[in-house]
């Protein structure tokens, strides 16, 4: 939480991490079952969209629980190529 006076992280203003990971939990319900491009999405790892979820809120600002989970920039691009 931000002190009075002090301006608040994107992480916060967008609710905190448990507001991202309720947001990529509820997009990847539904983009899996989308006609379209679903079954890009259907087979994902149960845990992707925390792991999202954290990305997004430490590059806003938020906890380094991607990092110190393991997570890197590199790492994330490797996998998405």
């Amino acid at each position: 939480m931000t002190e009075p006076n002090e301006i608040p992280s994107l992480c916060e203003w967008m609710g905190g991490q448990a507001r991202l990971s309720a947001l990529f939990a509820a997009f990847y319900r539904r983009v899996a079952r989308d006609p379209v491009i679903g079954q890009v999405f259907a087979t994902m790892d149960v845990h992707h969209a925390q792991k999202v979820a954290a990305f997004v809120a430490q590059v806003f600002g938020g906890p380094p629980s991607y990092t110190e989970r393991g997570g890197s920039h590199a790492a994330m691009i490797a996998r998405h190529m």
